[in-house]
């Protein structure tokens, strides 16, 4: 049985944000004049000493100029800072964009006295325009001295676009007999799914472990929370899940192996979980998050694909906006995804839930009465769709959006 999130029943457009500190670990933020309405759009995130640290980045061939470099930064476990910006995401740029993500990292490594490669650069906003590494440059001083353990939520609200809210969780776990923290901050809306999106994630431990270590648990992480989310099935340029431990809780080092990672790896993975049902929950023009769970499936690789295509389906997500438990497009969807995969599938096994209420079973409707306990369902701001194809024990679950008339207004004009 997979770990599953919880959905709630708050209201979609509700963060969080969170005030705790994190030992070893100051922000700040500023305007830079990147953004056209003049908010802060600079976030800085330093440790006090270089920390281990493990990232996870887009699958899209199309990475960032800030992607590229932090990647390659990322290889030397070591960081002492994040530099993100909104306002542009400094990709398709060629080595005109690379050239100025690196001066902002040696900015920044100049009011840290640090090393450039223990900067991780990142960005977010629209594609094909060149970081103005001057506007950077020009703050980065001031903003460094301005770095406060209270300054995450500050950064936070710097990263966002087309957000409606910051997007901030913790935890909490025992590790080698220390409490340790965890906190986290995300950006993301709007260019979603799976293998990432065009999201921005920074997670902050005061645990003690190695880069393998940290590299472990951020990947069982992002599995179970970022890469089970979708808004509208693109992926972007600049995906970042960066995850920094300074080691002041004070608990043995964490290695690859070391039982105790797994409480780690706990708090990290509901940390993660709780800012991706934020992020689905924010999709743009998004009125309803729904967790689409494909079980019984005949392979590991069926239940997966199955419950994506469902989340990405144009039909079933205007059918989540209307309210309508149109189950038949459900069906459809997860037949003909198998027939394009070579998975077996007989529609005579199915059944599908809309919340509790059973609205098909071996493939065929069960009736008003269900269907109207579905339509109520449905007018919850979160609920859940199960499918059963009865052909295994294998399951998959992704979290997914409506898709409503507010997000192509705010598509069509993004870039205005």
């Amino acid at each position: 049985m997979q770990e599953l999130p919880e959905l709630g029943d708050a209201p979609l457009k509700q963060g969080n944000e969170v005030n705790q500190e994190v030992a070893g670990f100051r922000a700040a933020a500023a305007p830079c004049g990147l953004r056209k309405d003049g908010r802060a759009d600079l976030a800085l995130i330093a440790a006090d000493l270089p920390v281990s640290v493990a990232g996870v980045f887009t699958t899209n061939l199309l990475a960032a100029a800030p992607v590229r470099v932090a990647r390659q930064n990322v290889r030397n476990g070591r960081a002492r800072a994040i530099l993100a910006n909104s306002g542009g995401a400094n990709a398709a740029t060629g080595e005109p964009g690379l050239s100025a993500c690196r001066s902002t990292c040696r900015a920044v490594a100049a009011a840290l006295g640090c090393s450039p490669e223990e900067v991780l650069p990142c960005s977010t906003g629209v594609i094909g325009q060149v970081l103005d590494d001057t506007k950077v440059n020009a703050v980065v001083p001031s903003l460094a001295a301005g770095l406060s353990p209270l300054g995450l939520a500050e950064a936070a609200g710097a990263i966002m676009t087309t957000d409606a809210y910051k997007k901030m969780a913790k935890r909490q776990a025992m590790v080698g007999g220390q409490q340790v923290n965890v906190v986290g901050m995300a950006k993301g809306a709007g260019m979603i799914r799976p293998d990432m999106a065009t999201m921005l994630c920074f997670v902050l431990t005061d645990a003690a472990a190695a880069p393998e270590a940290l590299a472990k648990v951020l990947g069982e992480a992002v599995e179970q929370s970022f890469n089970r989310i979708s808004v509208d099935g693109d992926t972007s340029t600049n995906d970042t899940v960066l995850l920094l431990a300074s080691g002041k809780a004070g608990n043995p080092e964490l290695v690859p192996g070391d039982p105790d990672l797994a409480w780690l790896t706990g708090a990290v993975t509901a940390v993660c979980q709780e800012l991706a049902t934020m992020i689905v929950a924010d999709g743009e023009g998004a009125g309803h998050l729904a967790r689409v769970r494909v079980c019984s499936a005949a392979s590991a690789d069926q239940a997966r694909e199955v419950a994506y295509a469902i989340a990405h389906s144009p039909l079933v997500k205007t059918a989540l906006t209307g309210g309508d438990p149109n189950w038949g497009r459900i069906l459809s969807t997860a037949g003909a995804e198998s027939a394009r995969r070579g998975h077996p599938f007989d529609e005579t096994r199915c059944d599908l839930y809309i919340g509790g209420a059973l609205v098909a079973q071996g493939g065929l409707a069960t009736g008003a009465e269900a269907e109207a306990q579905a339509v109520k369902v449905m007018a919850r701001p979160r609920y859940e769709i199960r499918l059963e194809l009865g052909l295994g024990r294998e399951e998959h679950w992704v979290l997914t959006t409506d898709l409503t008339k507010d997000y192509i207004d705010l598509n069509a004009d993004y870039r205005s």
